[in-house]
């Protein structure tokens, strides 16, 4: 009888959980506090695809048969990335090295640490009792409106999109800490239609969308924390200079290896700061054309960071384009 072949490695890494979140009253909106403006950036596509899925199914023509396909997003037609699916991947980053508490799971998964539950409701007329996480301080939580903001990606210049075909995915059995997928090489599949297989619709390596990140009453610690989880880090041996470090996951078919993301930033804009009020903000800008500047001072407050599982993290979500994601059902 002939051996099983032996499965493929997973791309998943783990950041086990850690320690205890620290939970503070949150920042309200109602008077300017810190520094509130936005941030353009460029999602560059550093996969070999990337799958945002509208949750909806075309037909397409393969090999000379009409196939059912799961569609990009789009909205009045143009292709683009929601804010809610770029909001969520950065906090997913943002949570674990922050040591944040697990805000979102599984039906059947279990979290093994009492002190990362969900932070809980922010009733009406009891904000002053209110302890949010870092992420859920940031983000937002039920009750709590966030104080960051996406706007929805769109392209920029011409992004074609292509068909491609992948096995189906089953989560993992055992939960070890957070999970995270890896960035490897995507192995291509013939579109010859099988069992436990589904056509998705994508976009190719070195696709860029633009999107509009707006902040509110953020602390330097927190918008370091916020560049981080975006991946953009301070260059080594020169803290006046910023590089990106990593990709970070985006979309669907992550644990194919699809959806791994540069942001780059191109322009900074602070309506309001602790030496500037909004008036000012508003009748002259200040932080025009210093992109670089901001972005450096905000990364060298680490203050919220939990070094561990920061080091832990950056390493893992390293490219390794030498190695390959598996091609089969597992």
């Amino acid at each position: 009888m002939p051996r099983r072949p032996t499965p493929e490695p997973k791309p998943i890494f783990w950041v086990p959980l850690q320690g205890t979140p620290q939970r503070e009253k949150p920042v309200f909106h109602e008077v300017f506090r810190d520094w509130t403006g936005w941030l353009t950036l460029d999602i560059e596509v550093f996969s070999d695809y990337l799958y945002v899925g509208s949750g909806q199914i075309d037909l397409v023509r393969i090999n000379g048969r009409e196939q059912a396909r799961y569609t990009f997003t789009r909205r009045d037609g143009k292709l683009i990335i929601p804010a809610t699916s770029i909001k969520g991947a950065v906090r997913s980053v943002f949570e674990v090295i922050t040591n944040s508490c697990v805000s979102q799971r599984g039906r059947r998964e279990r979290i093994y640490s009492s002190a990362h539950f969900a932070c809980g409701l922010v009733r009406k007329g009891k904000e002053e009792k209110a302890q949010l996480c870092p992420a859920c301080r940031v983000f937002g939580t039920t009750g709590y409106r966030g104080r960051v903001y996406f706007s929805d990606a769109e392209p920029i210049g011409e992004v074609s999109t292509t068909t491609i075909k992948i096995s189906d995915l089953w989560p993992p059995r055992r939960t070890q800490g957070r999970k995270f997928y890896e960035t490897k090489k995507f192995q291509p599949q013939d579109l010859t239609p099988r069992r436990n297989t589904r056509f998705i619709e994508v976009v190719p390596k070195g696709s860029v969308f633009r999107t509009r990140l707006r902040f509110e009453n953020m602390s330097e610690s927190e918008l370091g924390a916020l560049l981080r989880a975006m991946g953009i880090i301070p260059k080594e041996n020169d803290p006046d200079s910023v590089v990106l470090g990593f990709p970070v996951k985006l979309g669907g078919a992550k644990p194919r290896c699809l959806g791994s993301v540069y942001f780059r930033p191109r322009a900074v804009r602070i309506v309001a700061s602790p030496q500037q009020s909004w008036i000012e903000g508003l009748i002259q800008p200040r932080g025009k054309g210093a992109l670089v500047a901001h972005l450096a001072a905000w990364l060298q407050d680490t203050s919220l960071l939990d070094l561990e599982a920061w080091e832990i993290f950056r390493e893992a979500a390293q490219p390794r384009t030498d190695a390959s994601c598996p091609r089969e059902v597992y």
